[in-house]
């Protein structure tokens, strides 16, 4: 089990993860408080015990042994502990673009999922998958293939979850913001338009802007930054390229500027992360 910690502490370590979760067993005083929602999906799995999640500052669910809660970016929510003890697994995500095609959650509005699986394997499942994410995302930062552990297994449970569900769907990315994530990641050094991007796919450049804070949980370019910064993360564990060399893979033209928003994600400097992170056999 992860090490006890606040959520605030945790979320606000790495502002641009991809993923970030942790395993907690919170007893009666602990609750937090987002009027704002958070800036990512929020999955969260109750173990035992029970907690509660008021959203939108109105409806208020019971969370018991077994019950899955999936927040989408920017809905005001507060959770915490009703009665005693509340164990539960928590994720903060960006949906990977290909999870679009049949992540599609059935909930009691756009925003919220909220569903209990019973006891049996399905259960069993989704907990253990949610175990091994939370093992290989503390593990992320002395392996890039942690990271992409975590994240496959992230993928896994949702597929459990999705499983569960009936055919109808509610809670699901839009198909053209999908693509755009997908463009992000897979060619992060490019230059972007935000006018080019709303002309690709038919939307005005300010009903882009908003859709994709609605669903992703940031702007365009922020979520870039974080993909550029993440894929840099890899690159300094992972290669012996230079940091300004990494730097422009990445899609960044000035190395201080990218040192800058390095240090501000990973609490140090590229080459400091890369001499405490990267394996002996490829520094030699």
């Amino acid at each position: 089990m992860a090490k006890k910690q606040t959520d605030y502490a945790i979320y606000n370590e790495r502002p641009y993860g991809i993923l970030i979760a942790g395993y907690y067993n919170e007893t009666a005083d602990y609750a937090i408080q987002r009027p704002s929602g958070s800036r990512d999906w929020l999955l969260m799995y109750t173990v035992s015990g029970e907690g509660q999640v008021q959203k939108n500052n109105q409806s208020t669910v019971t969370c018991r042994a077994g019950d899955v809660a999936v927040l989408m970016p920017g809905i005001p929510h507060h959770y915490g502990t009703k009665g005693s003890s509340w164990e539960f697994i928590w994720v903060h995500f960006i949906p990977d673009p290909e999870w679009s095609t049949w992540l599609r959650l059935p909930g009691s509005d756009k925003q919220f999922f909220f569903r209990h699986v019973g006891e049996g394997e399905s259960r069993d499942s989704i907990h253990e998958a949610l175990v091994r994410m939370v093992r290989h995302e503390a593990s992320a930062g002395s392996s890039g293939l942690h990271r992409r552990l975590a994240e496959m297994t992230l993928e896994e449970t949702l597929i459990y979850i999705q499983q569960t569900c009936p055919a109808e769907s509610s809670v699901t990315m839009d198909p053209r913001i999908a693509q755009i994530l997908r463009e992000l990641q897979l060619f992060p050094a490019q230059r972007i338009s935000l006018p080019e991007l709303a002309r690709k796919s038919c939307l005005s450049t300010s009903r882009l802007s908003h859709l994709f804070k609605e669903q992703v949980g940031d702007t365009v370019l922020n979520v870039l930054c974080k993909i550029r910064l993440e894929k840099a993360a890899q690159l300094l564990t992972g290669t012996n390229r230079q940091v300004t060399e990494i730097a422009s893979d990445v899609g960044f033209d000035c190395t201080i500027y990218f040192t800058r928003k390095f240090k501000e994600t990973f609490g140090e400097t590229p080459s400091m992360y890369r001499r405490r992170e990267q394996p002996a056999a490829i520094r030699k």
